[in-house]
């Protein structure tokens, strides 16, 4: 896909970036006879993607099936568009995304808090209108 984006290809690069979210949302669960509409919601559904990264990751699998069946071709401006949506959703997902999870095991708990201290987080007034 980035031999075919380099080379200005942008018909063959847009039909590579619809392969590659079919794969990546194959890895996450999404069974692969679903069609790509279904793919984005279940990814939404699930918690992989938010709203509007579901949009941004609908019109990438548009693009490409308007490239491999009605020979659109992107400026390198709209493919540069498409190829950072779906970058960003592979590395949140299936690249560094769960490095951070990985961290809570090793983060401490919070130690509990005595009467004392949980008495002083009260505020000391009460808010205008509640008196």
């Amino acid at each position: 896909m980035y031999l075919a984006r380099d080379a200005e290809s942008y018909i063959l690069a847009s039909i590579g970036l619809r392969t590659a979210f079919d794969r990546a949302s194959e890895l996450l669960g999404v069974p692969p006879d679903d069609t790509f509409a279904s793919k984005v919601t279940s990814l939404l559904k699930s918690g992989f993607v938010g709203q509007s990264e579901a949009d941004a990751l609908s019109v990438v699998a548009d693009a490409g099936s308007a490239a491999a069946h009605r020979g659109w071709s992107p400026s390198e401006e709209e493919f540069d568009a498409l190829l950072m949506a779906l970058e960003h959703f592979l590395e949140r997902n299936l690249v560094s995304g769960n490095r951070a999870l990985a961290v809570k095991a090793s983060i401490p708990p919070k130690p509990p808090r005595s009467a004392k201290v949980a008495s002083a987080a009260q505020p000391a007034h009460p808010a205008k209108g509640t008196e």
